[in-house]
């Protein structure tokens, strides 16, 4: 299954985070509710679970001391209401101190069925499917982004929670990478930036979007299991909004944009030797850049924007359709950041800032808003 990007939506508004891409791919489409119900609740209440739920996601915090909360989609499968971990809601300081819980949560990953967690800033892991979770010790140091993929998952560590008034500019403190299955973390030599996606026991993060402009970033990658050093490449974008996934080990397809002109010009590029060369494919006029860039096994790519709605290609890029019944969303045009995947080649979602879901079954040609309750 492949995951949706991302941070709290509320977390990106206050520029607490970028919109990154992590990996976890399945080919059920019964999977689908369950992934995205992940993506509606987070541990502040509870963490929603379900047969295959392994999506991280965004959504908006059940009341604190709620302890848990069901979630299911109507005409989907249906998700089961799990304990959540004792972890408060981690992208807004609960008091005027504004010092955010070093302990509190933002997104859910899972692996797999079993093995998941809670994390930004700090880090929470269940390997029983939800039904308990143990707070993960960092020494002092704050979870960005994560991925997991193939039983590895790997973390984005910084020096200290750049939403705390307390971090004083906050030092990137690099990426670790454990079992899935055990708390086992340790330093991934080479690595450094945000943990984007994770495809075939290869490992990618981008370094952070906040350097000189008129320089190109760098991107990082290697075995997701650390067992290598992690080699830097340059992609062809500057800071700014920048979008990345792995179709395979080694073909990957990455979306930039510089930030500030509205539209924002998102050029899309695609790479055939792990990021070695790059060839632009496509331009794309979306409001603040792309959050999201997928691709189906039968070559349809998907493009979400930040504060935008979507875009889908057939033929390689050269021509582009808009699907209106989302577009034309007031939840869609200016309500945030979108979480959306096509998770088969038929089957996908489109998770709205503010809470709209629509799901596809036909490749993207048509698209049904579902309610969550």
């Amino acid at each position: 299954m492949r995951s949706i990007y991302r941070r709290a939506s509320a977390a990106y508004r206050t520029s607490r985070r970028r919109p990154g891409l992590t990996t976890a791919r399945t080919v059920a489409t019964a999977r689908i509710a369950a992934a995205l119900t992940a993506a509606l609740v987070t541990a502040c209440g509870s963490v929603a679970s379900g047969s295959g739920a392994t999506e991280r996601g965004a959504g908006t915090p059940a009341a604190p001391g709620s302890g848990t909360a069901a979630a299911s989609i109507s005409g989907s499968a249906q998700a089961t209401s799990l304990p959540a971990p004792p972890a408060p809601w981690g992208a807004v300081a609960p008091d005027a101190t504004g010092r955010i819980p070093a302990d509190g949560v933002t997104s859910v990953l899972f692996a797999d069925e079993q093995d998941g967690w809670a994390y930004g800033p700090g880090l929470w892991a269940t390997h029983d499917g939800g039904a308990t979770w143990q707070r993960v010790d960092l020494g002092g140091r704050a979870v960005r982004m994560m991925a997991a993929s193939g039983g590895q998952v790997l973390a984005s560590l910084e020096s200290c929670d750049p939403a705390d008034s307390a971090c004083d500019g906050p030092q990137a403190a690099g990426v670790e990478t454990s079992p899935a299955s055990r708390d086992a973390w340790r330093p991934v030599s080479g690595a450094a930036g945000e943990v984007r996606t994770v495809r075939a026991g290869t490992g990618y993060a981008v370094s952070p979007g906040v350097g000189q402009y008129g320089t190109d970033v760098s991107m990082f990658t290697g075995p997701a299991d650390g067992s290598a050093r992690w080699v830097s490449r340059r992609l062809p974008c500057q800071p700014g909004a920048i979008a990345l996934t792995a179709v395979t080990a080694s073909r990957l397809l990455l979306a930039c944009a510089l930030l500030g002109a509205h539209p924002a010009t998102t050029s899309l590029y695609a790479s055939s030797d792990a990021g070695v060369h790059w060839t632009r494919f496509a331009v794309l006029g979306l409001f603040d850049g792309a959050g999201a860039i997928e691709q189906t096994a039968d070559g349809t790519v998907l493009v979400a924007g930040i504060y935008d709605g979507v875009e889908l290609s057939r033929d390689g890029g050269r021509t582009w359709t808009k699907p209106a019944t989302v577009d034309g969303s007031l939840s869609v045009q200016g309500g945030g950041p979108l979480a959306a995947d096509l998770v088969t080649s038929q089957d996908g979602y489109v998770l709205g800032d503010l809470g709209p879901l629509w799901i596809t079954r036909d490749a993207g040609r048509t698209w049904t808003q579902v309610p969550v309750r």
